[in-house]
């Protein structure tokens, strides 16, 4: 261990209070049973998209990187931020504070980048409307009122600080179809041919901000109900007016709250669950592409809803914009994946299709903080690796003749196990891995071996089936910056040109040894788990494939955590068949 190193080490054990064999209380592992996925798959033959104002499109998932000859696939997204499930932050309604334009408020600023994470996450308080399902007429919405959810807490407890709640009335689940038939979620509401979906209207919203709850989800396509307004907007600000879908929202709005559109199942999760909806970390986006899902094992959600209303709740997620190193640029000249594209805005307020905001969202499956399945690197059944080219069909022969053929996989992103997603964190410091390549040898990364996992196990215990390992290296926390002009991309682009020293990556053998402990995700603040070195990387993403170990890649921030005792969790839009996935990752802490 370098003398950079020990402080690096002795510093994190004195920040956390944590010597040898004193490590702290866990969070429990978490099983199938113990948690419920609240998001459809997002599908191109599915009508999830919002058709108004004859500027939304539907999701497009292109596989424009197959395997072969290259030994990974990836896709182009194409993504409206109001596709499937969505998070709805007060800037998709609210104009900025101080625009002129109509319903500016305080709160016309807070994009989803900006929330904090701790309102991410709350405890789940259902208002149940589902016999309202289908009960209105043609193109108009049945209401939750005041008076409906004032029922529900005389029933069961007032609504308070901390709660998520839930306008539940089962319509998504009954009408997010494949099409034709998928025409009824949304289309046929709107042309006014079947019942709206159930939302509620500004009283309720209003009431329900004003109890002290800040997160609100519903299981239709849009918090917003169909039907003429109940409030007339006077003067030049009726020139805006939209029916009653904005008045449900702003209700929310007006006291900072964010709310999730487009749940589903939530008939699986109980009051007092702990909920979770986590947005892509887009910069400046109002509404964004989102994965909700509940933890119903009451002890589990008991403990974690005890930091979560604590607020320690940490982002651990790289920011994603057009001035930020956030895709992969391959090392030399044209060897990149698609940039990463915001299209902003496709609608904003003062447009002929006011008053609301939305942006849309041009990336590669792989951008920024994401995770990697199995199907990135590991070939579909019946693939003939003599697609493969010559050099990555000399590093499988290496690689077999050490760790047994290559499985085939069907595994992408939303196929992964939920459970798989999420668990108590080990933080293993390898900080002190950096500056220990030969500035003749790079491109080159630092490799994290097997002794550096044995050296944290020996001081914070053995690793158990169902952690969640993360490599802390530091690399992202110093070298995550815009870019400026004449300066090089010390994050991504400079070490892949061996300008600089690779980031730190684990050796193939370490993610066997995980493996066999039973560890089926492993993250890292790094771009990629993989090492510089291509022969390197392939070895490393291919061990996981054989073992269906699961990444995520370009974490930040890992130095939050404690070596043990925080719980990890990573949440991706479950888009179908998708070889990466860009997603939000967070830790709450002891």
């Amino acid at each position: 261990m370098t003398i950079r190193g020990s402080f690096a080490l002795l510093a994190g054990m004195l920040a956390w209070g944590i010597f040898a064999n004193t490590a702290s209380a866990q969070y429990r592992t978490v099983t199938a049973a113990d948690v419920v996925d609240l998001s459809p798959t997002i599908s191109i033959k599915r009508y999830q998209y919002w058709p108004g104002g004859q500027l939304h499109h539907p999701p497009l998932v292109v596989p424009y990187i197959p395997h072969g000859p290259g030994p990974w696939a990836s896709d182009l997204l194409l993504l409206d931020e109001n596709t499937a499930t969505q998070t709805d932050t007060p800037a998709h309604m609210m104009a900025p504070q101080n625009s002129g334009l109509p319903n500016a408020h305080y709160w016309g600023g807070l994009t989803g980048d900006k929330v904090p994470v701790w309102q991410m996450l709350g405890e789940v308080f259902r208002v149940d409307g589902r016999d309202m399902l289908d009960k209105s007429s043609a193109g108009v919405s049945p209401l939750f009122t005041v008076d409906r959810v004032k029922a529900v807490e005389r029933t069961r407890r007032p609504i308070r600080a901390g709660d998520a709640v839930l306008y539940w009335s089962g319509y998504d689940d009954r009408y997010d179809r494949p099409l034709p038939e998928g025409k009824c979620l949304i289309i046929d509401p709107m042309a006014g041919t079947a019942p709206g979906w159930p939302a509620p209207n500004y009283d309720a919203a209003e009431y329900v901000g004003s109890r002290g709850a800040r997160l609100m989800g519903i299981d239709s396509p849009s918090m917003g109900a169909l039907g003429s307004s109940q409030y007339a907007l006077p003067g030049p600000a009726g020139m805006f007016q939209n029916p009653l879908a904005l008045e449900s929202h702003l209700g929310h709005f007006k006291y900072g709250a964010i709310h999730t559109e487009g749940l589903m199942n939530l008939d699986k999760v109980p009051d007092g669950a702990l909920y979770i909806s986590l947005p892509v970390k887009h910069e400046n986006s109002p509404t964004v592409e989102t994965r909700a899902v509940a933890i119903v094992n009451p002890e589990l959600a008991a403990s974690l809803l005890k930091a979560v209303n604590g607020k320690r709740v940490v982002d651990l997620s790289v920011l994603l914009s057009m001035q930020h190193p956030v895709w992969w640029p391959g090392a030399g000249l044209g060897n990149h994946v698609f940039p990463y594209h915001l299209v902003q805005p496709v609608n904003y307020f003062d447009g002929p299709f006011g008053p609301y905001w939305v942006n849309t969202h041009i990336i590669d499956s792989r951008t920024g903080t994401h995770v990697d399945p199995p199907a990135h690197y590991g070939p579909p059944p019946g693939f003939d690796p003599a697609r493969y080219d010559e050099s990555v069909r000399t590093v499988l022969a290496e690689f077999e003749a050490k760790h047994g053929k290559l499985k085939p996989t069907t595994t992408t992103s939303e196929k992964i196990p939920l459970h798989h997603l999420m668990g108590p964190a080990r933080v293993i410091n390898v900080q002190h891995r950096v500056g220990t390549t030969d500035r003749t040898t790079w491109p080159a990364s630092p490799a994290i071996t097997v002794d550096d996992v044995k050296s944290h196990e020996k001081l914070y215990g053995p690793l158990k089936a169902g952690d969640v390992v993360l490599f802390h290296t530091g690399h992202t926390d110093t070298h995550f910056r815009r870019f400026e002009r004449g300066e090089p991309d010390r994050c991504v682009k400079a070490p892949l040109d061996g300008q600089t020293e690779g980031w730190s990556a684990p050796t193939p053998e370490v993610i066997v040894y995980l493996a066999e402990k039973g560890v089926k995700h492993v993250g890292i603040d790094t771009p990629d788990m993989g090492s510089v070195n291509p022969k390197e990387a392939m070895m490393t993403h291919w061990a996981a494939v054989n073992h269906d170990v699961i990444f995520t890649e370009y974490l930040i921030g890992v130095g939050q955590l404690p070596p043990t005792g925080a719980f990890f969790i990573f949440l991706n839009p479950k888009i179908e068949n998708n070889h990466g996935g860009p997603g939000r990752a967070i830790a709450i802490l002891p």
